[in-house]
């Protein structure tokens, strides 16, 4: 199979396509990696999230399991008991996923789903709302991220990624504006990092452009700060701890 098949990022501008079966020497993550992050609403911390990855066996194939969970936490979660969680099992060479999952509970309003993809029928089966036909060579959300993270190298402020996804029942083309390198002051040190600005669905965000995130601009690729504008105010989500990473973080004294 051709790298033109397997492509699953569009760029505008000089962006190089990846080769997407790149050994895990070449990815910027390996199995056992954990990152853990606090949410502030101004001064009042109220939420945490994490992300965790090992290595397993799904249908016969040697996968990554993610699992990214946020929830609110003390009083923020007395009053709007926020539980996220997001699973994923992706190919190791590739990064298409086999299987998603979906757990949601905000207030009284939950949302649940498991999906399963056939990326050689070009089909996927949910189970709102069936089976259906997609486009090749589809992510779910999770490990969309992931592949962006072994992919972002050698872009110009302004570039845009594209790759197309299942986020919540539906196929979305998920669009990313790389905004160039800033340095950012945080609890474990300052780092320099990538930041990118997804056009967002306009509902929960104020705006289509009301969600900033920070990527460390070093070998690890990891997110290290996320701002999101919401019509009940602005939150910041920090990371606090990390473990498990392939390379040292850089930091800046």
């Amino acid at each position: 199979m051709s790298k033109k098949s397997l492509s699953l990022i569009v760029l505008i501008g000089a962006f190089n396509i990846l080769n997407l079966f790149a050994q895990d020497k070449d990815k910027p993550y390996k199995p056992g990696e954990t990152l853990r992050y606090e949410m502030s609403y101004g001064w009042i911390t109220g939420g945490e999230a994490s992300l965790s990855l090992k290595e397993e066996k799904f249908n016969g194939n040697r996968v990554y399991h993610v699992t990214a969970v946020g929830k609110t936490i003390g009083l923020t979660h007395v009053i709007y008991h926020v539980f996220d969680r997001y699973e994923s099992w992706f190919d190791k060479n590739t990064g298409l996923p086999y299987k998603s999952l979906m757990d949601l509970t905000e207030g009284n309003w939950k949302k649940y789903n498991i999906v399963y993809f056939n990326q050689d029928s070009h089909t996927l089966k949910s189970k709102l709302s069936g089976e259906k036909k997609v486009d090749r060579n589809i992510f779910d959300v999770v490990s969309a991220f992931y592949y962006i993270r072994e992919s972002i190298h050698g872009l110009k402020t302004g570039q845009i990624i594209e790759i197309y996804t299942y986020f919540h029942d539906k196929p979305w083309n998920m669009i990313i504006r790389y905004k160039g390198i800033e340095t950012i002051k945080t609890d474990l040190g300052k780092i320099e990092c990538m930041k990118f600005k997804p056009v967002v669905e306009k509902g929960t965000f104020k705006d289509e452009e009301a969600l900033d995130i920070w990527i460390s601009n070093d070998k690890n690729k990891i997110p290290v700060r996320v701002k999101m504008k919401l019509f009940v105010g602005s939150f910041k989500t920090d990371l606090v701890e990390y473990a498990g990473l392939k390379y040292p973080v850089e930091f800046i004294n």
